[in-house]
């Protein structure tokens, strides 16, 4: 019997902080709702935390500053990918300096953490080229992976945020092997969704500052709140994953 403690993950994605911290994202604070959430996070006690892109809405300085203050505390192991409102430019020397990893390979808890970068400067929509996909090329194939981008790489049925894909996603499925590749983590979407893509569950976090119900033409707010998600680790491959709310 495996009794090996698992390393708890913990995914924030989309909190779309602006250099004001007043200012209003569809209809919510950004910082206020983040700060809402942090305290269900800290029950979790993350071994590790992974900001899935569009930390900023603004791709601010003083929003990414603030980011990094507010999340402080969260874990002892921080990763960062950029989604299509940020500026890598910008954000990565404030993450660095604040010990956030990039990657694009990790080895947290016997996993390997696979951080691919999306973002295409000025488009909502994503994509990944040879040279930034290479990095699943080299993985190990005894360790699991888990593979982090910021947008979604198959439809989540959500027609508003599905016209702003991963372009061209048979690209990254040819390079992952379902047995090594055991999730696809994404942000991007606003909602928790659940899938699989060749035989790869793939799964979703939603935003911590406002999400959309599943399923609809046009973004409709989601009244129950912030959100995140977690997951637990195995070393020998097993997982689970959750959603954590505001209390």
């Amino acid at each position: 019997m495996v009794t090996s403690r698992p390393f708890t993950l913990l995914q924030l994605s989309d909190s779309h902080l602006s250099a004001d911290p007043a200012a209003s994202y569809r209809g919510q604070n950004a910082d206020a709702n983040l700060l809402r959430l942090l305290p269900a996070c800290r029950l979790l006690a993350p071994d590790g935390l992974v900001l899935s892109g569009d930390v900023a809405e603004d791709a601010s300085t003083e929003a990414y500053e603030r980011a990094g203050r507010m999340l402080d505390d969260l874990a002892p192991r921080t990763a960062w990918i950029p989604g299509n409102h940020d500026d890598r430019a910008v954000m990565e020397p404030i993450f660095d300096r604040l010990g956030y990893q990039a990657g694009p390979v990790l080895e947290w808890g016997g996993w390997q953490i696979v951080l691919l970068d999306s973002a295409v400067p000025n488009r909502p929509e994503g994509h990944l080229d040879d040279s930034r996909l290479a990095p699943l090329d080299e993985l190990a194939p005894e360790r699991p992976a888990l593979v982090f981008v910021h947008h979604q790489p198959l439809s989540v049925g959500s027609p508003w945020i599905d016209k702003y894909p991963l372009t061209e996603p048979a690209r990254l499925w040819a390079r992952l092997n379902a047995t090594t590749v055991k999730i696809v983590a994404f942000g991007h979407v606003h909602q928790a969704f659940s899938g699989e893509q060749d035989g790869i569950p793939c799964r979703s976090a939603p935003s911590t500052v406002a999400n959309g119900q599943p399923g609809t033409a046009r973004f409709t707010y989601d009244p129950t709140g912030p959100k995140a998600r977690w997951y637990r680790l195995w070393p020998d491959g097993r997982w689970r994953t959750g959603i954590v709310s505001a209390g």
